[in-house]
């Protein structure tokens, strides 16, 4: 590497060494590789080799690499992450990973401490920022440690380390839950206000209903859109002026915007999912589900129109104008008819819907998308049947979907009786962040009875580190493990609060 003099093919060598950890930790050769980057005259480089260096340091050596890579960060910044490497990662996203991947936590929240404060180079703040938003997807606490000073860059004139804030800040449930005054008043400003929206519309703020509207009406394809929509529905006391948007914003995108299972970031998504989250009070927007369901079909492609169908399910009663197109989807034993046998049945009301379509099913049942739904439709409406009974006890049986699916409804036919066989197995899900919601409803509808899960929940509740999620967004998984822990902490609210 020494006899390299491109500064680019310098760095990209040492970031190739970097990348390659010691086979051994006691590797002469690449401690001796590493001292001879932290001698380096390229920052960069020096940089690199720190890091590198932090892989095999003991703790007594932390504090001495640390501060020189601080005394490296704003030279380095500029080389790092560019041209010629291996990695589109700067100098402050490489640091915060190394703290990371060290577990240490404390030092991770004293350096963003001490690189935000407004004296420091625009370069060092930004690195700062980095080693916040690793520290929020890595440990539970770092929000709450954390939004004090993120707060604090919020309230300061605009510049491009409060724009990096905002979206560090609006990345996390639990930090815009903290920082929602902060961030209000940023909802006023072009550049921030849909990041800002979007994230308060996520906590169910309705502050951010008006720049939602207008992101809507305006076709933007905000990934969060969607879900921030239909978080901050239910919050309203009068859907009206959603509703309105919705079926405007409907009428004119014809065109589905997805396509079976794979739903994009479109405006008419984002107006279906808020619809189907008002549900009956949405009895408005039927005509125009009902056109969208409509060309679907006509087009031959039923799976197009999955998501308005489910708004249909959702609105009941009040969308029976579209029964008659639903009921021919009902027949085969695939997907479409699934979804169209539940939004019959959750608009007509006619238990024979799920009768005739369970009596089709064998009694041991191995897998079947819709058979856990019609049967806790059924416990409210009637009770089950003798030989639904056997189906409900053989799903109970099959791990996964089937078995947490029906575990409500062994809960509701059986009562108490139930218990040690719903404890024996819903604790397994409490960390699985498809399973967990649905696991942590049946225990808290059981209340004192799932005393014994208690135990369970307090080890999720009371693991520091994010639990483990693969959605591909590592902003999506941190926000997909703050509604499991909220989730958590609410149920071991009610079973304790109901223990005896």
């Amino acid at each position: 590497m020494s006899s390299a003099s491109d500064p680019v093919v310098r760095v990209a060598l040492a970031e190739a060494i970097y990348l390659e950890p010691p086979q051994r930790p006691d590797d002469d050769r690449w401690s001796r590789l590493g001292a001879q980057m932290r001698r380096d005259e390229l920052p960069a480089v020096r940089v690199l080799g720190s890091l590198a260096a932090l892989r095999t340091a003991i703790p007594g050596d932390w504090t001495g690499l640390d501060a020189a890579l601080r005394g490296d960060l704003e030279a380095a910044a500029g080389a790092l992450g560019g041209q010629g490497g291996r990695s589109t990662w700067g100098a402050g996203q490489r640091w915060a990973a190394a703290l990371s991947r060290l577990d240490r936590e404390e030092d991770s929240y004293s350096w963003v401490e001490r690189l935000l404060r407004r004296h420091e180079p625009e370069r060092a703040r930004q690195a700062g920022l980095d080693i916040a938003a690793e520290a929020m997807r890595t440990w539970r606490a770092a929000p709450a440690r954390l939004t004090p000073a993120l707060s604090t860059v919020l309230n300061e004139p605009p510049s491009p380390v409060r724009v990096t804030a905002v979206e560090v800040v609006s990345a996390s449930l639990t930090a815009t839950r903290l920082a929602a005054d902060n961030l209000v008043p940023l909802l006023a400003e072009p550049a921030l206000s849909t990041t800002v929206a979007a994230a308060l519309g996520s906590i169910g703020d309705p502050r951010a209903l008006p720049v939602l509207l207008r992101m809507l009406r305006a076709g933007a394809r905000s990934p969060r859109l969607a879900r921030a929509l239909a978080a901050v529905a239910p919050a309203l006391s009068d859907p009206t002026e959603v509703v309105k948007t919705a079926r405007d914003v409907l009428a004119g995108h014809r065109d589905p915007c997805h396509a079976g299972r794979s739903w994009q970031p479109c405006p008419a998504v984002a107006a279906v999912r808020a619809l189907a989250t008002i549900g009956p009070a949405a009895r408005a927007a039927v005509p125009e589900l009902t056109v969208r369901l409509r060309a679907a079909l006509d087009r031959g492609d039923p799976s197009a129109a999955g998501l308005e169908v489910f708004a249909l399910q959702q609105i009941g009663p009040p969308a029976t104008p579209a029964v008659a197109l639903l009921r021919p989807l009902m027949t085969g034993d695939h997907r479409d008819a699934d979804c169209a046998a539940k939004a019959v049945l959750a608009i007509t009301e006619d238990r024979t819907v799920a009768d005739d379509y369970l009596d089709a099913r064998p009694e041991q049942l191995r897998r079947c998308r819709i058979a856990p739904h019609l049967l806790t439709w059924l416990t409210h409406h009637g009770g089950l049947t003798d030989r639904q009974v056997r189906q409900m006890n053989h799903l109970f049986t099959q791990p996964g979907a089937m078995q947490v699916g029906v575990a409500a409804t062994l809960w509701r036919h059986n009562g108490p009786a139930a218990a040690p066989h719903l404890l024996a197995e819903l604790p397994k899900y409490l960390d699985d962040d498809a399973f967990g919601p649905t696991a942590m409803a049946v225990l808290s509808e059981m209340g004192r009875y799932a005393g014994p899960a208690l135990s369970h929940l307090d080890r999720l509740i009371e693991s520091p580190h994010r639990t483990p999620v693969y959605l591909g967004d590592p902003d999506a998984e941190m926000r997909a493990d703050e509604q499991l822990f909220d989730l958590a902490v609410a149920t071991r609210t009610v079973v304790r609060g109901t223990s005896v």
